[in-house]
């Protein structure tokens, strides 16, 4: 870890602000990369993401906070439950569809059809 210095503080705490995310959340500047990078101390190895701004403020702890691990499970929660509703309406209504022909197919042998009628008759 020769290369990474460690970013305690700067004139919009956004190093604090960031550990307000997650306490073991700490920001290195790789000299040998020029780049900002994230690394959490719970995590072996700690490396999470290179920032992807040359300067700190509020945008990076904004990208932080939609980048989090939890966070992302939680927007592949909502889609899992998007798409199941969508997946019951779908079968609602491909049930409701099969109950009107069917009780079309009943009134058309009710009234004294002797065959299935065809698709257009219904």
């Amino acid at each position: 870890m020769n290369e990474l210095r460690l970013i305690s503080s700067n004139c919009f705490d956004i190093p604090k602000r960031i550990r307000e995310l997650d306490d073991n959340y700490r920001l290195y500047y790789n000299v040998r990369k020029d780049v900002i990078e994230l690394h959490s101390l719970r995590r072996n190895p700690t490396f999470q993401m290179v920032m992807p701004y040359k300067q700190l403020d509020a945008r990076a702890v904004e990208y932080v906070r939609r980048t989090r691990v939890d966070k992302i499970l939680d927007e592949i929660n909502q889609i899992d439950e998007y798409n199941q509703k969508l997946e019951e309406k779908i079968i609602n209504r491909t049930m409701d569809e099969f109950n009107t022909k069917m009780k079309s197919v009943v009134n058309y042998m009710n009234r004294g059809g002797s065959e299935l009628p065809s698709y257009s008759e219904l």
